[in-house]
């Protein structure tokens, strides 16, 4: 049987210039940075999967072939020539601008065909680039059907039960990201006592952290982090995701406990991650 290994290298083009094909069923790993692209490859191989890894230059898993984002001509090519007919994405990827993003002829094709999409939030430029994906002939993998463990339980997680005032807290967030949603923007929030601390933007779960630390209310433990999926997100790539990192965040910002999205939030290494709350005296609980 081929390995996931000897497929990354079939796929590559040949030293004469030609392309050497694999097998079909092949899955194409798009993977940006954190450990969840290494959790889908490992699971992967478990599987006996064959896979394809494109690693986005500045973000993707050493290792792999690197690629710059918006030479997409060069990535489909490489998805091609591996007998790919489905595509996961996995990993953050920091969004640069478009001043500063280089593009190959097709990169430059599907920015504009994404139009005013690509002046958007990051979910209406994820949709847009799945549809021209699909155009392709590409389906789309979730993480969540690799990594069947991944999607966050409803109810509490922990041994540490949330508060009445970090329940209404809870519920703050949860306004709060709903309608900030409506604009495309942010998946996370931090509450203490009904005031808003920090909403997610680009500076990701662990910058809103660290800048909250500094604007607790007082230095008694407090406030919640809640992270949910926008309205109307795409349920197949970009899920909110924690696990142990945003755990210890969490406790560095002297915060009571996580609230996350039932069903639709990933939560990495599960029973390592409540354990590690369990040990900082913190709640996690999907609503």
């Amino acid at each position: 049987m081929t390995t996931p290994s000897q497929l990354q290298r079939e796929s590559l083009p040949a030293s004469d210039g030609t392309i050497v094909r694999c097998d079909t069923d092949v899955i194409a790993v798009v993977a940006g940075s954190g450990d969840l692209p290494l959790r889908i490859i490992a699971k992967l191989n478990t599987l006996k999967k064959k896979y394809v890894v494109v690693s986005l230059d500045g973000f993707g898993p050493a290792g792999y072939q690197k690629f710059k984002i918006g030479y997409i001509g060069q990535i489909l090519d490489f998805i091609r020539a591996a007998g790919a007919k489905s595509v996961l994405f996995c990993g953050g990827v920091k969004r640069p601008s478009l001043r500063s993003l280089s593009l190959d002829s097709i990169g430059k094709k599907w920015l504009k065909q994404l139009g005013v999409r690509a002046l958007l939030g990051d979910n209406s430029i994820l949709s847009g680039i799945m549809r021209l994906l699909e155009k392709e002939g590409l389906s789309i993998v979730s993480p969540q059907s690799i990594l069947d463990t991944l999607l966050s339980p409803r109810g509490v997680m922990t041994m540490m039960q949330p508060s009445e005032t970090d329940l209404q807290d809870i519920a703050r967030g949860i306004f709060v990201l709903n309608t900030m949603s409506k604009a495309d923007v942010g998946q996370a929030v931090v509450v203490q006592d009904g005031v808003v601390l920090g909403l997610e933007a680009v500076e990701g779960t662990k910058g809103l952290l660290e800048r909250c630390m500094h604007l607790k209310l007082s230095s008694n433990r407090g406030g919640v982090l809640v992270k949910l999926s926008k309205i109307g997100q795409e349920q197949l790539v970009d899920l909110p995701t924690i696990g142990k990192d945003t755990i210890t965040e969490a406790r560095e910002a002297n915060l009571v406990g996580i609230a996350v999205g039932s069903e639709q939030s990933q939560i990495l290494d599960f029973e390592d991650t409540v354990k590690l709350a369990n040990d900082n005296g913190l709640f996690m609980i999907g609503v």
